[in-house]
């Protein structure tokens, strides 16, 4: 091709078409309407399953809910849990609601991928038709691909889906801007929805790289043109971009469960594991087969491990092949590249607890969308077998999607599809046995935590058998149990915590209080631990020490609704001088 074609055919003319022209507009109430439609039919199995996992401990399901608005927008992510303080208010504890808005959200992400899709479609050079067809049916597979479920179906999964609003929000803006060079009204916008995405879900930061990519890419791809007239944006995206990475890498530091100090998880072992996911999120985008929930997938903790060298090997093939190949198969390109753009906040060197997690594909798979419009486009289909693959497609995802959702919509079935791969992490036989103690189904747990003590030494899965004892009413086992996982990990302030409160129900009050106050000694930061403790006071009528430890984890956590009420409780009955009847001491 000569290179006056290639100018013609990455021509920049479709950025000074306003959303009015062409009726994109239209089209774009068309598709969600659409997609609302085909979402509510095939995620209808999930909508009435109740609140799981780590739903049980948002605002809606702890103490927090009594509290202001305030106190549900103190925490990290105040977008997304403003988002569930309006579920709140319109409908309690009903999880239809949630779930009902997870689908609306995710019909217009799919009417917001059509916009982006189509416009991306113009740029390349495809023909109206073309871009339309294709653009409906890439947003189809958005929609309706089993891989989305995770991001819908679970109510605390909305996080990816509501970053995605946002980011696809400020996308569209950028991609429909009037003129080749964004106004300053237009930068504005696209700042307003980068803070909201980011308020929802850290991850958002990534549409900085998502902007700077579009813009070095068209309409010649790796040329500066694009930044140098878009410099409005990013003089001010820039400090928000910083400021935005500070705030990630400050909640980094607090956390447990990511960021640099992982026991046991370097940078370059989680680089190095990184490399081996992004493969599997790529086979799952082709074939969604072993989809779980909670994948036990290994740590490559040297480059021969797991072959991990070969997969990195692999990634710098493909990078090869963008750089060298990038004028040929523009749009394979720009989809691989906005594809590792998209994960690259959660599959870089920075380590998270959890290397592999299906959610994290919910926008990243708009960029292996555009891959496939092109080597679609390349195979240059007759017409029935165009149509006869996109059918297939649409009737194979449809149907994974479909047996996805009926999976959520019995927990018991989808944790126990996720034990069968876990060798190594214990959670999902955890999380299986809290849900059927939960539904008061607790022997039920009993095959599984065996299956589980078999597989895997976990002073976890103690704890989980002593909770299935007591809830069976079997206190001495439970003990046993609860005894078992502190000699195993006897650092727990947790266990202690729980042996306390299990000799309370057994009213052996001396016992639960030595064991309450070794809780608080192990972890003087604990919440729990010095509002159980409070509560053994209250049982052993001493007012003063109850208030003291109340005040202690009310400190620790302003929003802690229950160390709030015990405070109310022990001072009243001070302001009264009158002895309370002794505190009911139960596990809680």
């Amino acid at each position: 091709m000569k290179r006056k074609h290639l100018r013609s055919a990455y021509s920049m003319d479709g950025f000074g078409v306003s959303l009015r022209r062409g009726h994109p507009g239209v089209l774009f109430a068309i598709a969600c309407i659409a997609a609302f439609l085909i979402g509510a039919a095939l995620y209808a199995p999930a909508m009435h399953a109740p609140f799981l996992f780590d739903d049980n401990h948002l605002p809606f399901r702890t103490t927090s809910r009594v509290g202001s608005l305030r106190v549900w927008l103190a925490g990290v992510r105040p977008v997304l849990m403003l988002s569930y303080w309006i579920n709140y208010i319109f409908s309690g504890d009903d999880s239809f609601s949630y779930h009902l808005v997870n689908i609306a959200i995710h019909a217009v992400n799919t009417g917001l991928a059509f916009l982006v899709l189509l416009r991306l479609l113009v740029i390349a050079g495809w023909d109206q038709r073309q871009r339309i067809v294709a653009s409906a049916a890439g947003a189809l597979i958005f929609l309706i691909h089993p891989l989305q479920t995770e991001s819908v179906a679970y109510v605390a999964g909305r996080s990816e889906s509501l970053e995605s609003l946002f980011l696809l929000l400020a996308y569209v803006i950028f991609l429909y801007r009037r003129h080749e060079s964004i106004t300053w009204i237009e930068a504005l916008a696209v700042m307003l929805l980068f803070a909201l995405a980011v308020g929802a879900k850290e991850n958002a930061v990534a549409l900085a790289g998502v902007l700077v990519l579009t813009d070095l890419f068209w309409p010649i791809p790796f040329s500066i043109t694009g930044l140098r007239k878009n410099w409005r944006l990013y003089a001010m995206m820039t400090p928000l971009s910083v400021l935005a990475l500070v705030s990630i890498f400050t909640l980094l530091s607090r956390t447990a469960s990511a960021g640099f100090s992982i026991p046991g998880l370097s940078w370059y072992q989680y680089g190095l594991t990184e490399g081996r996911v992004l493969v599997r999120y790529v086979q799952l985008a082709v074939a969604p087969l072993g989809q779980s929930f909670d994948h036990d997938f290994p740590i490559s903790g040297t480059l021969t491990q797991h072959g991990a060298i070969f997969f990195l090997l692999l990634w710098a093939a493909a990078l090869a092949f963008v750089i060298v190949r990038r004028r040929q198969y523009p749009l394979a390109c720009f989809g691989l590249l906005l594809f590792l753009i998209l994960l690259a906040p959660t599959s870089t060197v920075v380590p998270l607890a959890d290397p592999f997690v299906e959610r994290r594909m919910y926008l990243p798979l708009i960029g292996l969308v555009l891959v496939a419009l092109q080597i679609i486009a390349a195979l240059r289909l007759r017409t029935p077998s165009l149509v006869g693959t996109i059918l297939a497609l649409v009737l194979i995802y449809g149907a994974f999607c479909y047996e996805r959702n009926r999976e959520w919509g019995d927990p018991e079935r989808l944790l126990a599809s996720a034990t069968k791969e876990c060798v190594r992490n214990s959670r999902p036989y955890i999380m299986l046995g809290e849900y059927l103690i939960a539904t008061n189904r607790c022997s039920a747990a009993i095959p599984y935590l065996e299956e589980a003590t078999r597989k895997m030494p976990d002073p976890t899965l103690y704890v989980t058998w002593g909770r299935v004892f007591e809830c069976m009413g079997s206190h001495d086992e439970a003990m046993k149990k609860l005894k078992q996982a502190a000699a195993m990990a006897p650092g727990s302030s947790e266990v202690f915590q729980l042996i306390g409160l299990l000799y309370g129900e057994m009213n052996m009050p001396e016992q639960a209080g030595a064991a309450l106050r070794k809780a608080v000694a192990l972890d003087p930061m604990s919440t729990r631990a010095h509002s159980a403790l409070a509560l053994w006071f209250e049982s052993q009528h001493d007012a003063d020490a109850a208030e003291a430890e109340y005040l202690r984890a009310s400190s620790l956590d302003p929003n802690d609704w229950e160390s709030r009420v015990g405070l109310a409780r022990v001072r009243q009955s001070k302001a009264a001088r009158q002895t309370l009847a002794p505190a009911t001491f139960v596990s809680r």
